[in-house]
C-alpha cells in the first residue's frame, strides 16, 4: 500500500471535546497556507483521517485539515518569511551559544579510535562515553565539534544534537517556542490528533479502566496525576454516563502548578453536561489526597482509578521522580483496602536503568528514543508543511531534549520506578480487544508503528516505531 493511502482513524470524539474556531482560521489564515500548498494537481486527504501519511509530493488537505495546520504554520513565520530565513535566524542565534569547533586533528588527539568518530552519531556516542568516564574536558571538546554538525531543520539526529546542548536561556529556537505557546490549545489539539502517542496511551488506559468497573459500583473516582487538558477523559465521561453512575475526577496538584486547571475543569464539566452526567472535578495536593485515603473504605460502592501519565510527547514535560513515586505509593496503599485500578502511561520507559549498564548506554537509549519520535513525526506529516512540524517539535518534543536533564535523570536513579512502587499488586493482562484496538489505531500492518504486549502478567502494552519503544502503558489491580 502506498504511504499516502494509509489513514489512521481517531477512536473517540476528540473534535467534540476540543473547542474549535475553524471559521476564524479560514477567514484569517487560508491565504497563507494556500501560498505554501498551491500545486493544482494535489490529491485530497479525508478530513476524518487521524494520521495522514503522505509522500513527498505536494498534497491538498480539505478545509478542516487546512485550518488546523494553517494556524500552526502561522505561528512559525510571517507571511513573507520562509523556512530558509528562519533557518538563517536560528543559526545566527546559535552563534551566541557555541564556541568555535576544534579541528578534527585536535579532536583526534583526545578521542580514542578517531576513525570511528567521524559522523555526528559517533560524536554523540563519544560524548556519552566521556561523561560516563567523568572526562568533562573531553566532553566539552566533543560538544564544540558537534555544534558545527547540527542543524535545527536538518535530519532527526541533527535536530536532536542542536537541542541537546542548548543553553536553556539562549536557545536558537526560542522564537518558535514563544510563538507556539501563544497558540497552545490549537497546537495541542493538532498535535494530539495528528500523532498517535497520546491517543495510544489514553485509549489503552481507558479500555482497561472501563473493562474492570464493577456493575454494582455506584460511583467512580479518578485520581489523575497530571490532568493537563483533560483530553483523556472524554470517552470515559461518555461511557460512565451510559452506565448511569456518578463520576469524580481529582487532579493531583503538583509542585509545578498547572494554571490551566480551571479551564480544563470547565471544559470537562461542559462536556459531561452534554451526556447528563453527574460530574465533579476538583484539585488536591498530595497531602490532601493522603488524608482522603486514610481510613477510607467504601465497601465497593465507589471504584477508585489512579491514573498516571508521565513524559508523553503531547505533555511537553516530564514528571518529577519523587512526585510520581509518591503518587504510586498512595495508590498502592489505597488499593489494599478498596476496589480499584492503577493505569500508568510512560513516555520515558526507555530510560529504565536495568537496560543500561552505565550513563553511556542510558544516553544512547535516549538518543534512539527521540530519533524515533522525530522520524515518526516526519513520516506522518506533509513535507511542504515543515514549518508546522517544527513548531510542534519545539513546543512538545524539544523540552525533553537536554544533556543536563538527561544526566540528572541518570543521577536520580529512576529505574524500576513502577516495579518498586507497585510491587505486591497484580498486573492485569491486556485484553485482546484492547490489543486489537491499538493495532487498528496505528494500522500496524501498513505502517512502521507496532504494538506489542509484555510484562510478567502481560499487563504492559508498548507502542513502537520501527522496533524502538515510544510509549508504554501498564495496568495494575
Amino acid at each position: 500500500m502506498m504511504q499516502s493511502e494509509v489513514l489512521i482513524q481517531t477512536p473517540w470524539p476528540i473534535q467534540s471535546y476540543f473547542p474549535s474556531n475553524l471559521d476564524y482560521y479560514e477567514s484569517e489564515h487560508h491565504e497563507f497556507l494556500s501560498s505554501i500548498n498551491s500545486t493544482p494537481e494535489n490529491s485530497l486527504i479525508s478530513s476524518e483521517a487521524y494520521l495522514p501519511v503522505l509522500s513527498d509530493e505536494c498534497v491538498d488537505f480539505d478545509s478542516q485539515n487546512i485550518m488546523v495546520l494553517d494556524e500552526v504554520c502561522q505561528w512559525l513565520c510571517d507571511e513573507d518569511q520562509g523556512i530558509e530565513e528562519i533557518q538563517s535566524e536560528t543559526s545566527v542565534k546559535g552563534e551566541d551559544v557555541w564556541s568555535p569547533c576544534l579541528s578534527m586533528e585536535e579532536l583526534n588527539d583526545v578521542v580514542m579510535e578517531p576513525e570511528s568518530q567521524t559522523g555526528l552519531q559517533n560524536l554523540l556516542k563519544a560524548y556519552g562515553e566521556a561523561i560516563a568516564m567523568g572526562q568533562k574536558e573531553l566532553a566539552d571538546v566533543i560538544v564544540r565539534c558537534i555544534s558545527e554538525k547540527t542543524n535545527p531543520v536538518g535530519p532527526a539526529v541533527e535536530r536532536i544534537a542542536f537541542n541537546l546542548f542548548q543553553d536553556e536561556d539562549n536557545q536558537g529556537n526560542e522564537y518558535l517556542k514563544q510563538e507556539a505557546i501563544r497558540n497552545f490549545m490549537q497546537a495541542f489539539s493538532a498535535f494530539y490528533r495528528i500523532f498517535p502517542y497520546g491517543q495510544f496511551a489514553h485509549s489503552t488506559a481507558n479500555s482497561a479502566i472501563l473493562e474492570v468497573i464493577p456493575i454494582h459500583a455506584k460511583s467512580v473516582h479518578i485520581f489523575d496525576f497530571d490532568i493537563c487538558e483533560g483530553s483523556q477523559w472524554a470517552v470515559v465521561i461518555e461511557a460512565i454516563a451510559q452506565q448511569r453512575k456518578s463520576l469524580t475526577i481529582t487532579s493531583v496538584k503538583l509542585e509545578e502548578h498547572d494554571s490551566r486547571f480551571e479551564e480544563t475543569k470547565r471544559n470537562l464539566f461542559n462536556y459531561a453536561q452534554t451526556f447528563g452526567l453527574n460530574l465533579k472535578v476538583q484539585e488536591k495536593d498530595v497531602t490532601q489526597m493522603v488524608q482522603e485515603m486514610e481510613g477510607r473504605r467504601r465497601e465497593g460502592r465507589e471504584f477508585l482509578v489512579f491514573n498516571c501519565m508521565v513524559g508523553l510527547p503531547h505533555m511537553g514535560k516530564t514528571g518529577k521522580t519523587t512526585e510520581v513515586t509518591n503518587f504510586l505509593s498512595i495508590a498502592k496503599a489505597a488499593l489494599a483496602t478498596n476496589d480499584g485500578i492503577i493505569t500508568f502511561g510512560d513516555g520515558e520507559s526507555h530510560e529504565r536503568m536495568e537496560k543500561a549498564s552505565d550513563f553511556s548506554s542510558f544516553f544512547d537509549g535516549k538518543l534512539a528514543h527521540y530519533k524515533a519520535i522525530y522520524e515518526s513525526m516526519e513520516w506522518g506529516f506533509p513535507s511542504h508543511l515543515t514549518e508546522a512540524r517544527m513548531a510542534m517539535e519545539t513546543l512538545f518534543v524539544t523540552p525533553f531534549i537536554s544533556s543536563n536533564s538527561w544526566l540528572q535523570k541518570w543521577m536520580e536513579g529512576r529505574e524500576n520506578m513502577v516495579s518498586k512502587n507497585i510491587i505486591g499488586l497484580k498486573g492485569r493482562p491486556m485484553s485482546t480487544e484492547s490489543l486489537n484496538e491499538a493495532r487498528e489505531l496505528v494500522k500496524q500492518a501498513e505502517s512502521p508503528y507496532g504494538i506489542r504486549v509484555e510484562g510478567d502478567s502481560w499487563n504492559e502494552m508498548v507502542l513502537e516505531w520501527n522496533g524502538t519503544p515510544l510509549v508504554k502503558v501498564s495496568v495494575w489491580v
